[in-house]
């Protein structure tokens, strides 16, 4: 006798309807998981943003031989079953445990943004001023207002001084990794 399991397969949803879909599919009886990632979005206010990791898929546990995935694709919000070629999509129960162990109860992850110093010879990209979208080599900090970079312009390396607000400051993004 074949024993029955339940598998984690892909949704493909809507349009920004993740959470909708996952929301009509919990209250039809079936568990699923949608894992959302927080970041800080910088615009005219500093904002916490909340959207899904993996935009229009949710992950569903299905016992294909018991469970009726046939109401999957009527569900509102929900588009289909992601397949590849005529079977269903199976992820690895492993793959999504490792996916939740990283997230807290309420299936978020938080993005850390660390701020660092520019180190001598890192190369950067002036975000504002006169050499915007310029690549350079920071070379010195020379005051808390003022930096010391090496430009490539009209051919030539210059050394010159700039705002420091003008490089900004140098992001590294550390967030769940796989």
């Amino acid at each position: 006798m074949k024993k029955q399991t339940s598998k984690w397969l892909l949704v493909y949803t809507k349009a920004k309807e993740e959470q909708r879909a996952k929301t009509n599919l919990e209250n039809q009886g079936f568990q699923t998981f949608l894992p959302m990632i927080a970041f800080v979005k910088m615009n005219r206010s500093k904002s916490t943003t909340v959207e899904p990791m993996f935009p229009r898929y949710l992950f569903i546990k299905l016992n294909l031989e018991k469970d009726n995935w046939t109401l999957i694709k009527s569900t509102r919000g929900v588009s289909h079953i992601v397949v590849f070629g005529q079977r269903f999509a199976e992820i690895p129960d492993r793959v999504v445990a490792h996916l939740k162990s990283g997230a807290d109860k309420n299936d978020i992850f938080k993005q850390a943004i660390k701020r660092q110093e520019f180190e001598k010879g890192d190369t950067l990209i002036i975000a504002q001023g006169i050499f915007k979208d310029k690549e350079a080599t920071f070379l010195s900090k020379k005051s808390k207002e003022r930096v010391r970079i090496l430009l490539r312009f009209v051919n030539h390396l210059i050394t010159t001084e700039i705002a420091a607000s003008d490089i900004g400051q140098k992001e590294i993004i550390e967030t769940f990794k796989l």
